[in-house]
Order: C-alpha cells, then structure tokens, then sequence
C-alpha cells in the first residue's frame, strides 16, 4: 500500500473483504493518488468481478467515456439475472 494512506493496514484488510463487483477507476496522472498506491490497492480487492479502467490525465479529468463506463457497469450489474 502506497505510504501515504492514513492506515494502511486497515485498508488492506478492508479491500480484501470487498467481495461485491468492482470497477476501479484510475486517472493515470493523478496528483492526489499516486499510481502505485492505486494499483496495489485494487490488487488487493477480494472481489472475483473486478475491472480496472484507467485514463490519462489528473485527478479531476474525468472524461465522457469514463462515464459511459461507470453507467454501463452499473447497469449491467443491475439487471444482471440470478
């Protein structure tokens, strides 16, 4: 885990109790959270449904297509038969 979290430990302990789908979104340039820190985290995602989308640019960037994603995510997961 990326050194700056305020407890890490916990954090880590947390993201492998996650077991619903998850789509992790990263800005790949992003001032606030650092890459690394980023993916060590999903890494650590105990969900077996997990996506990472990733795109270019700082933390507040967030572009149309990202958007798209999340909805199209959502939606799936939502209408999804069981």
């Amino acid at each position: 885990m990326h050194e700056g979290l305020d407890a890490p430990q916990r954090v880590a302990a947390d993201a492998r109790r996650v077991t619903a789908p998850v789509l992790f979104h990263v800005q790949w340039h992003d001032e606030i959270f650092p890459r690394d820190g980023q993916l060590a985290l999903f890494d650590l995602l105990g969900s077996p449904d997990k996506a990472l989308a990733d795109y270019p640019g700082g933390h507040a960037e967030t572009r149309p297509a990202a958007v798209g994603r999340w909805r199209e995510f959502v939606s799936r997961h939502l209408t999804r038969s069981t």
